[in-house]
């Protein structure tokens, strides 16, 4: 088992880096990470259902798309995120196992008088509240599997719940994620700063695995790199994968107040209409340019003549 820890704090990076170690390096890992703020939702969701993409934009939270199915979780530094990325070796039929992962964290944590328990969906609870969500995905062509998962040790709540809960409705066949209450490790078992928890963390899987952690190479930090700016930091990607779906709203905006609805498929918006009390189509000419056009500010901002880009942020 190599371990690594990475001391920069790049989401995109990253989930790129899960990408390497997933379908390029020949061995299994073990990655501790931490990011700045961000939203990172799972494969088969709607970011901008996920996400309050104003909230987001407004406080430089980002928005991520992982490879993993699953949920939407929040990062902040308070929030250390473990990655585990293993060969198949006894086949498919044990590929999906939550716990073949979670056992050896929860042995790390209780050796730091951490004693945690699951829930029905595999996430780990302390005193019954749940302090880390995880996914998987299976590399059928490679036998490999990923798993990750949080561990909220003195994580921002407040930001997680305003940052994770849309304003619009979004309807569609998109994976919903299922809200649960969490809480922080530190509410519990007060270990000193997130900084000391990491040390005291990546000592407990030391001693589990006998290696140290230590940083990608200069080489791998290009390549993921490269990944990162190539996939995940891309909006085709974080926006232009979400499944079909269509998003209702009321707008309050500075011209008025407008109904909306717009319906998107494949990075292109299908359906866009605005409609105010009165039953009146709104900014019609800037609605029909949009047509078949991909979902980025830069193209909202060039149709909606006037309209602040605050105020577009109510699109996403």
């Amino acid at each position: 088992m190599r371990l690594v820890y990475s001391e920069h704090f790049d989401v995109y990076q990253h989930l790129a880096a899960e990408a390497y170690f997933l379908h390029e390096y020949d061995g299994d890992v073990l990655m501790i990470w931490r990011s700045h703020d961000a939203v990172v939702c799972g494969k088969h969701q709607n970011a901008c259902g996920e996400a309050n993409y104003r909230f987001c934009h407004q406080n430089k939270i980002r928005i991520a798309r992982r490879l993993s199915g699953g949920g939407t979780v929040f990062h902040d530094l308070g929030n250390i995120n473990f990655t585990f990325v293993k060969k198949l070796t006894e086949g498919m039929e044990r590929a999906v196992d939550y716990k073949r992962y979670l056992e050896p964290v929860r042995t790390v944590l209780r050796s730091l008088g951490i004693e945690t328990t699951y829930s029905q969906r595999d996430d780990l609870l302390l005193n019954n509240i749940k302090i880390s969500g995880n996914a998987q995905h299976i590399y059928q062509k490679g036998m490999k599997g990923l798993h990750h998962g949080t561990l909220l040790y003195d994580a921002n709540l407040i930001s997680l719940g305003e940052a994770i809960h849309s304003g619009g409705v979004y309807e569609g066949k998109s994976v919903p994620s299922n809200r649960s209450a969490v809480t922080n490790i530190r509410e519990c078992h007060d270990l000193g700063t997130t900084e000391s928890f990491i040390k005291q963390l990546l000592i407990g899987f030391e001693s589990l695995y006998g290696v140290r952690f230590a940083d990608l190479n200069a080489e791998e930090q290009r390549k993921c790199a490269s990944i990162s700016q190539e996939k995940f930091s891309q909006e085709s990607w974080i926006l232009g994968y979400s499944p079909r779906y269509t998003h209702k709203r009321v707008l309050n905006w500075s011209e008025g107040s407008f109904q909306l609805e717009m319906r998107v498929h494949q990075d292109a918006i299908e359906e866009l209409k605005l409609v105010d009390i009165n039953g009146v189509f709104g900014f019609e000419e800037a609605c029909r340019s949009l047509i078949g056009k991909p979902l980025r500010m830069s193209m909202l901002q060039g149709a909606f003549k006037g309209v602040t880009s605050e105020e577009l942020l109510d699109l996403f």
